[in-house]
């Protein structure tokens, strides 16, 4: 195996290589223990040779500029989620106590039976239609293709 120079890995950090031959120093990252851990060495020593900023000011200035958040204001009743929980538990056993459910689902169970039958037919029949014109079809491909 091929292995690098330092200089080339210098070039290959400061980003002054060509895109072939930066490609190929990248591939051989990914399969070479030894230029990875010469890579990683260098990178650290060019990250010292960079100049040390200071930013102890940097983020309390930031943090200054914000718009300031307005205080907590009360809010009413009707904004709290227990009001809105109380509301819901009233209307359902509203509902639940006039048997406007009990209604629904003995209509609702009366149509799915009516329509059941209706469907169990139909569905049947749409299906046995499809599949013969399927087949004939297939025959008149057959026809063709013999002649």
């Amino acid at each position: 195996m091929r292995h690098f120079s330092n200089e080339d890995w210098l070039l290959y950090i400061k980003d002054e290589l060509e895109e072939s031959k930066r490609e190929e120093l990248e591939n051989h990252l990914f399969t070479c223990d030894q230029c990875l851990e010469i890579y990683m060495e260098l990178v650290e020593a060019q990250a010292e040779e960079l100049p040390c900023l200071e930013n102890e000011g940097f983020t309390d200035g930031v943090v200054t500029k914000l718009p300031k958040k307005k205080e907590k204001q009360g809010k009413s009743f009707l904004q709290s989620p227990i009001f809105h929980y109380g509301v819901a538990a009233a209307v359902t056993l509203t509902l639940m106590s006039t048997g406007v459910f009990q209604s629904m689902t003995g209509i609702i169970g009366t149509v799915e039976a009516s329509n059941f039958s209706e469907q169990k037919q139909s569905v049947s029949n749409s299906l046995m239609e499809k599949t013969l014109s399927f087949f004939d079809i297939i025959g008149a491909n057959q026809e063709e293709g013999e002649k």
